[in-house]
């Protein structure tokens, strides 16, 4: 297990009798279950499930080509600074590899984050059009972000309440699709609102390193919240997202444009990798 990156939280996880698996993109060891974790994790449709997101593919992109890279690899709608929403990422043939939710976190910075098992196909799709012999996006970075902000989940029926808590008198959590950011106490932190149907209200809470172990403990001491590792959360998100099924299995998914188009992951325009072959 040395070979393997561990995150901030590892240590808490591990008090928390917490399983361990691998990620060969990010070089990252992620949760992938709890002893006491429920086999439904959405038995209970009154809490807040809470998970780490470390080890899952969580990209930054920036830079001055930023905007192109993003664009071009993703279908979603084009994002205005402060906007999140979930965009298809089609392969050449149209096939799709992920369907990842993207936060625009600055004029030239964006976080493109997919906790299923298809986000290594994200971090190997997104290194390939980067790394392009003459690639007009030469000016992108594109790294894992995990050493910068801890990635938390926060879903479920009791999340604003939970969150809630910790906002002074006035303040608010952002909306879904809208990314802000929002002080937890003393703890500042960038929160986005998850359009995630069938586990709303949904958060993503990146917290910095320094601050996540206070943030975790904390969250955990709410009796309705219930923490789950990715393989828990991915059963939660795959009766969540309307899309999951058309998804299952290896390889790019064939998905039709229309159905693409009725679950809001692809624009109207043509202006993206795969467009061709997702019209033919």
């Amino acid at each position: 297990m040395s070979e393997w990156r561990r995150g901030v939280l590892h240590h808490e996880h591990e008090l928390l009798g917490a399983s361990f698996e691998a990620s060969e993109s990010t070089g990252l060891l992620g949760v992938a279950s709890y002893a006491t974790e429920p086999a439904d994790p959405l038995a209970s449709t009154s809490g807040a499930l809470l998970a780490d997101l470390t080890g899952s593919a969580y990209q930054l992109v920036s830079g001055a080509d930023a905007e192109a890279l993003v664009s071009g690899a993703c279908a979603g709608r084009p994002l205005n600074v402060g906007e999140a929403s979930f965009g298809a990422v089609l392969a050449g043939d149209g096939g799709v590899l992920s369907v990842p939710l993207a936060l625009r976190t600055g004029d030239e910075e964006f976080v493109l984050v997919d906790a299923t098992e298809r986000g290594e196909a994200l971090v190997g799709w997104l290194s390939f059009l980067h790394g392009l012999e003459g690639s007009p996006f030469s000016s992108a970075d594109v790294r894992d972000a995990s050493d910068l902000l801890v990635p938390l989940v926060v879903a479920g029926p009791a999340s604003d309440g939970v969150l809630g808590d910790y906002l002074s008198e006035g303040a608010s959590l952002p909306a879904e699709g809208e990314v802000a950011q929002v002080r937890l106490d003393a703890i500042g932190a960038l929160v986005a609102g998850v359009p995630l149907p069938g586990l709303a209200p949904a958060y993503l809470v990146l917290v910095p390193p320094a601050a996540a172990r206070i943030i975790w403990r904390s969250l955990l001491s709410f009796t309705e919240v219930e923490p789950v590792g990715s393989r828990g959360l991915r059963r939660a998100l795959s009766s969540a997202l309307p899309w999951a099924p058309a998804l299952e299995g290896d390889g790019a998914a064939r998905v039709s444009r229309d159905e693409l188009a009725r679950w809001g992951l692809v624009r109207p325009q043509n202006d993206y990798v795969g467009a061709r072959g997702l019209s033919s």
